[in-house]
């Protein structure tokens, strides 16, 4: 006689004990999926996706770091609107390669915008973007009110 499981809305299952664990892993796949932008877990020609980004705070600038390999320079833009940051632009596809039948695209194409919210305290008017090797690298420098001050104590 086999192990079954009972389940209340619907009949009876035969019971595998590695069931479980192919549901956590299908979800695992399905959070990193979403977590890194990807859509079904495929990698698509043309779908949505977003470049990895690095933001953090030096000194009296904000940084955004962004991959964007094999990407040219004019195909980026970056907008202010208020208080976020958007970059956006489009990969464009190179070649594709079809040999014996076999096919396969793992890197990511299409167009993509990626927003960050920026604290208030940034000057916008001195934003300043650098693309060298694939990678974006934007200063945002704090506005002059934003930075700290030393203050004398008088006598």
């Amino acid at each position: 006689m086999a192990l079954v499981r009972w389940q209340p809305r619907s009949a009876l299952r035969r019971w595998t004990p590695y069931r479980d664990f192919e549901d956590v892993q299908g979800e695992m796949n399905r959070l990193f999926d979403w977590a890194f932008g990807r859509r079904g877990g495929e990698n698509v020609y043309g779908s949505d996706w977003m470049p990895a980004v690095d933001v953090y705070e030096e000194g009296e600038n904000f940084h955004i770091h962004a991959d964007l390999p094999g990407m040219k320079r004019e195909d980026i833009d970056i907008t202010v609107d208020g208080n976020t940051l958007t970059i956006s632009g489009e990969k464009k596809h190179e070649k594709e390669t079809k040999e014996d039948g076999y096919y396969r695209a793992e890197r990511f194409y299409g167009k993509f915008s990626r927003s960050i919210d920026m604290p208030s305290t940034v000057d916008t008017s001195k934003i300043e973007a650098k693309y060298k090797d694939g990678v974006l690298e934007v200063a945002l420098p704090k506005s002059e009110t934003a930075r700290p001050k030393q203050i004398k104590i008088s006598s």
